[in-house]
């Protein structure tokens, strides 16, 4: 009824999303401005968005060990230390579905370029970020920060 190819090509499709993945996000911060990325045109998951960098964990991996890797492959970072901030889960534009573990970067070396992004650039509003559950995370960060001021321990800024 169908080709080979077409009907690779759905159950492909149909893998996707039905399988549900690990990812992690990384946030880092300058004062009150965190960083973001705008994915490249081309890209299969959610082209064209502005989002926190971040990436899949590979099987077997941790999800510092990830976040590490994936902020070196996309930013061109050492990250020395992180600070987890949320679970949570999404749907991506594909279809996959994503268990979303979000960390705020404390400490870094080297300085952040677009390594697989479009461009990154420092921001200060949640409005420019395209993604509810990236929003979700900066007001999460937010009110840890605000917590953490109140009761002078504060560990970053935002």
């Amino acid at each position: 009824m169908f080709s080979k190819s077409l009907e690779s090509k759905i159950a492909e499709e149909l893998f996707v999303v039905a399988r549900e993945v690990d990812v992690v996000v990384g946030v880092l911060t300058d004062g009150d401005r965190f960083l973001v990325e705008r994915r490249g045109l081309d890209e299969t998951l959610d082209p064209d968005i502005v989002c926190l960098p971040g990436g899949h964990v590979n099987k077997g991996e941790s999800y510092e060990k990830a976040l590490k890797r994936e902020m070196l492959e996309e930013l061109g970072i050492t990250v020395k230390s992180m600070r987890f901030i949320e679970k949570d889960f999404r749907i991506a534009s594909n279809g996959e579905r994503q268990n979303s573990y979000c960390f705020v970067i404390t400490a870094y070396e080297g300085r952040p370029t677009a390594k697989s992004a479009k461009e990154i650039f420092w921001t200060d509003s949640i409005d420019d970020l395209n993604l509810e559950l990236d929003k979700q995370t900066i007001r999460k960060l937010k009110e840890i920060h605000e917590s953490n001021a109140s009761n002078s321990n504060s560990v970053f800024c935002l």
